[in-house]
């Protein structure tokens, strides 16, 4: 017994300007157009794998700030009923969130935006 011949692939003799030609399916049942009909609206992205935790989200901060602000969590933590950076933060972060939805949008939530829906980089003019 010797060795089995080596597969051809499916892309030999294929370039740029020729592109492969598609095989014929091995049955011959009709296939189902590719495009997309005007039946119903497009089909929402698969659901994100479920996690423990929530998203996590990043920011910069001078370090003499968050100093404080792990300084004001460890010396109120049982008062306030802060159990870690993560909760004061979000809880700071929210507060602030409402006084501007009731500022400027009568109270009601903003629409939300994607993790790239804002401006991305360093600020023109800085």
């Amino acid at each position: 017994m010797g060795r089995p011949a080596p597969r051809k692939s499916s892309l030999a003799g294929s370039t740029p300007v020729t592109p492969p030609a598609e095989a014929a399916p091995a049955d011959s049942a009709p296939q189902a157009p590719a495009t997309p009909t005007a039946e119903g609206p497009p089909a929402a992205p698969a659901p994100e794998k479920k996690s423990k935790y929530p998203p996590k989200v990043s920011f910069y901060q001078d370090p003499a700030d968050t100093a404080r602000v792990r300084g004001a969590i460890l010396h109120t933590q049982v008062a306030e009923g802060t159990r870690s950076l993560s909760d004061f933060i979000n809880n700071a972060v929210m507060v602030e969130v409402q006084r501007l939805e009731a500022k400027y949008n009568g109270g009601h939530p903003f629409p939300g935006v994607g993790a790239r829906g804002l401006p991305q980089g360093r600020p023109m003019g800085r």
